[in-house]
């Protein structure tokens, strides 16, 4: 075997280079091909080329420096503007990394633009799906000031109603389940009367999450539910029993336990 001593620096990173060609993932490609924050900036939002341009928003997507203020200056813009829906929605999965606040108008001016806005371009249904995802998110992490969370939950019981595309609706009511106000109740129990099983469970397990409680995918029973109790979120974040994973039955105890002593004694 060669003496590794004996290769230059030079030539094992070329060596590697020609590997990575082959077999690396993109985001393995672009290590192997620094460029420095402002040039990524400038081709994000100046270059012509889309392709150029998914590049360098993917570049600061995976940044150490993807939560400074450049950058979220610069994916803040291709959010909002940017022709290309592939783009505009890695810059919104990179928004939805970010441990404050910022993005979150960025998150709504999306959400709510229509044709002629002054503030964003309007999404097609991926960019809708990624931007809700992303709103999901930050409401996760508490980051939505209280009139940044009360206009996300007029706009997500809002878009309920008009959203056509499936995985936009089932983010949709994912988050109104974050969100324990009494406005969003009715909306997720008329999903549960949708024929896609998918959506209807995804309500439900949105009310479950907001309740504490389960009445079984019963859009009648939850109504009914719901206009007795005098504070249907007392509960919320319990998880009820009929929810909760059986363990294994007596039977199935004694059958492993039966498995394991042949095993120990030398049988299979």
């Amino acid at each position: 075997m060669r003496d590794m001593r004996f290769f230059g620096p030079g030539l094992l990173l070329g060596t590697a280079a020609v590997w990575c060609a082959g077999g690396c993932s993109d985001a393995q490609k672009r290590m192997w091909r620094p460029r420095s924050a402002q040039d990524n900036y400038a081709a994000a939002l100046d270059a012509s080329n889309a392709d150029q341009r998914r590049e360098a928003v993917a570049r600061i997507a995976e940044s150490h420096y993807v939560e400074s203020q450049d950058a979220f200056d610069v994916l803040d813009a291709v959010a909002r503007t940017d022709p290309v829906s592939q783009i505009r929605c890695i810059a919104l999965r990179a928004l939805a990394g970010y441990r404050d606040g910022r993005p979150v108008p960025t998150l709504l001016a999306v959400l709510q633009a229509r044709p002629g806005s002054d503030e964003a371009l309007p999404g097609d249904e991926h960019v809708r799906w990624e931007a809700v995802r992303a709103l999901n998110a930050l409401t996760r992490r508490g980051v939505l000031t209280e009139p940044q969370r009360q206009a996300a939950t007029v706009l997500l019981t809002g878009m309920l109603e008009t959203e056509n595309d499936r995985q936009a609706r089932i983010a949709v009511i994912e988050g109104l389940g974050l969100h324990r106000d009494r406005r969003v109740l009715t909306p997720l129990i008329g999903s549960l009367r949708n024929e896609d099983f998918a959506i209807a469970d995804a309500a439900e397990r949105s009310l479950i999450a907001l309740t504490g409680v389960t009445h079984d995918y019963d859009a009648d029973a939850w109504a009914r539910w719901v206009a007795e109790a005098s504070d249907p979120f007392e509960k919320a974040g319990q998880v009820p029993v009929t929810t909760r994973p059986a363990g294994p039955t007596w039977w199935d105890k004694q059958t492993r336990a039966w498995k394991r002593a042949l095993k120990l004694g030398g049988r299979d």
